[in-house]
Parts: structure tokens; sequence; C-alpha cells
């Protein structure tokens, strides 16, 4: 099992080596320029003198190969070197924000667990009566409503009109609630359909209608026979939700001006700032890949099948 851990670690490497070059080649391959965005902010006349001394000091008068790997030397030691816009080292500055989004992130993640498989298992044993309609009801308001939509509809209602929760920043609790619900709700609604169909899927089973025969209460045979038998692809559903919500980060913490970095990605984007974005994708590859490893070993820690091919294979 250690050595397949191992492994698979290993192979996060080439992953983001691709995904870097990928981004790397078409930042610098697309019309944008980013001399011309620190001209602006900065206040600089464009004069071809100092567009060129400006390009030789970002280091893009060189070759995109040359650039790619000098740029890469410095990245393997976590040195994703300085903003062009404001000169700061940009590993600092995510290390600094990384923080707050971290917080909104795994709050979301919590927020879904707590609501999806309860209303998961309750819409999967009620099928088709009353507790069901109103759940896939509400799952299918959640899955249609963007989420950028939905953070400025809660701002109006919340913030505006009822005064109950701050709009803006990450200073206390109340100021987590709207945008954790923000972020997480079509997650939420698409976990809990998940769920439902997969327990409705194992419910036609076999051993669920032995366990029946051998009077096992419904609650138990619900949450230690269905339930459990349906976890894989739940697990693997919310592996791929942690990398779905830093990714939904770069709108909600730029809604409710959240000092993470989903916002300071934003206004790097904005400005065509490469180091920034370069930092972002990288650190969202890791994340994604991160997770993909941590959703295996759940599986081979929930499925004993797996784990006994695991271990053969080692």
């Amino acid at each position: 099992m250690l050595r397949y851990i191992v492994l698979r670690i290993f192979y996060i490497i080439p992953i983001v080596l691709v995904a870097s070059f990928a981004i790397f080649m078409l930042l610098r391959l697309n019309n944008t320029d980013p001399v011309a965005s620190y001209l602006i902010h900065s206040n600089l006349p464009a004069t071809p003198e100092m567009i060129e001394s400006l390009r030789a000091d970002f280091g893009l008068d060189k070759p995109l190969g040359e650039q790619y790997v000098l740029w890469l030397k410095k990245a393997v030691v976590l040195d994703f070197g300085t903003s062009y816009i404001s000169g700061r080292e940009v590993g600092a500055d995510f290390l600094h924000y990384l923080p707050s989004t971290l917080l909104l992130v795994f709050s979301a993640f919590g927020l879904i667990l707590i609501v999806s498989i309860p209303l998961g298992i309750l819409s999967a044993r009620y099928k088709d009566k009353l507790p069901d309609v109103i759940i896939r009801f509400f799952c299918f308001i959640g899955v249609s409503v963007p989420n950028f939509w939905l953070a400025f509809l809660l701002i109006i209602v919340f913030c505006v009109m009822l005064g109950w929760l701050p709009a803006f920043g990450l200073d206390n609790p109340q100021s987590l609630i709207l945008p954790c619900v923000s972020i997480a709700l079509m997650s939420l609604c698409i976990n809990t359909r998940l769920i439902r169909a997969n327990m409705l899927e194992v419910k036609k089973e076999r051993h669920i209608l032995y366990a029946r025969l051998r009077g096992l209460g419904e609650s138990k045979i619900t949450l230690k026979h269905i339930f459990y038998n349906a976890s894989l692809p739940i697990v693997t559903a919310f592996g791929m939700h942690i990398g779905e919500l830093i990714g939904g980060a770069l709108v909600i913490e730029n809604i409710f001006a959240i000092p993470g970095i989903g916002l300071y990605s934003l206004q790097g984007i904005i400005n065509h700032d490469y180091p920034i974005i370069q930092c972002f994708v990288v650190v969202m590859c890791l994340i994604f890949a991160l997770c993909n490893l941590g959703v295996d070993i759940l599986y081979a820690a929930l499925d004993p099948r797996i784990r006994k091919e695991i271990t053969q294979k080692s």
C-alpha cells in the first residue's frame, strides 16, 4: 500500500509539468502584453525604449524555451517570481492569502457533507414520497442557479433588505455564511442527487432483500448496507468538489471582497500578470492531483477488493 501511494505521488510530477508548460506557452502566445498593463498602472509613457527595458526586466526578451526553463528552475524551489504589477514575491503573497481561501473552501466542503448526506439518504429512503419530491425540487433549483447570481441575490436579501449578515470581508463567523452557501449550493445539490441515485441502485440488490428477511431494522439497512455500499462513487464526487470549490473561489471571493488566492489570482488575470497566473495554475493542479490521491486511498480503505488488488500488485 505504501509503495502504491509513493508511486501515485510520483505520477503527480509529470501532470504538473505538462500543465505548467501548457499555461506558460498559452500566456505567451496570445495577444496580451503584461508590459502594456504595467505601463497603464504605473502611468509611464509607452516609448519604445521603455517597452524594451521592461521586457528585459520581466525576462520576456528571451526565447520561449529559455523563459520556461528559467521559470521552472525557480518554481522547483517554490520561487514563482515577482508580480509584474506590484513587484512583490508571488509565492509569499500566495502563502499570505491561502488561509482565507482554505477557510472558505473547507467550510463550504463541511456544509456539503453535513447537508447532502442526510438529504440524499432521506430522499432515497422515501422515494417518490413528499420528502423526496421536496428534496428533488430543491436540488433542481440548486443546480440551475449560477453561484455568482446566487451570491448577488443573497447579498440583496440578507445584507441590504434584512441587514442580518455582513456583505464583504471575512472578519467574523457570520461573514462566512453567505460565501459558503454561494460556493457550495451547486455541489451540495449534485451530491445529494448522486447519493440518492446510488442508494436506489444498491437498494435493488439481492443482499438488501436478504437483510430484510433476516429482520434487520430499516435504519440499520439504510446506513450500514445501502449507504456504505453506495459510498464509493460518492467519495469520488467529494474528492472532486474540493477542486471545484477552489475554482469557484475565483468568482465568490471577488464578489464578497474576501482576501484570498481567488481574488488575488483574478486580479492577476485581469492585469495579465504571468507569474501570478502560472502560480495559480500549478497550485490548482497540485490540489486536484492530491484530491485524486486521497480519493484512491479512501477507495482502498472502503473496498477490500481494491485493497487486495493493490497489495498483490505491490
